[in-house]
């Protein structure tokens, strides 16, 4: 519950083209946050996940706690096409 607003907010980054690769925003996470190296990241850790599954988990929380949890555009358009969060 705490991870899945990061990857959402990560997707928003992504969405917004402030970063150039998803694999950015793996390393700023490894060496910024101190996300787990052995993860490979947080887009990474997210796609092993996969989209679909992260979403629906927001989807759900926003009902229950406050669109905070809303999943993002580009989350919801991944998900529902069933394709990684690594922009190619």
């Amino acid at each position: 519950m705490i991870l899945f607003p990061v990857v959402n907010e990560a997707c928003c980054v992504l969405e917004d083209k402030i970063v150039v690769k998803a694999s950015d925003l793996d390393v700023a996470s490894v060496t910024g946050m101190g996300f787990p190296e052995y993860r490979g990241g947080i887009i990474f850790w997210a796609d092993t996940l996969g989209p679909k599954y992260i979403c629906s988990k927001l989807e759900k929380w926003s009902k229950t706690y406050g669109t905070f949890f809303n999943p993002c555009a580009y989350l919801a358009e991944r998900a529902s096409k069933r394709v990684s969060l690594v922009s190619y």
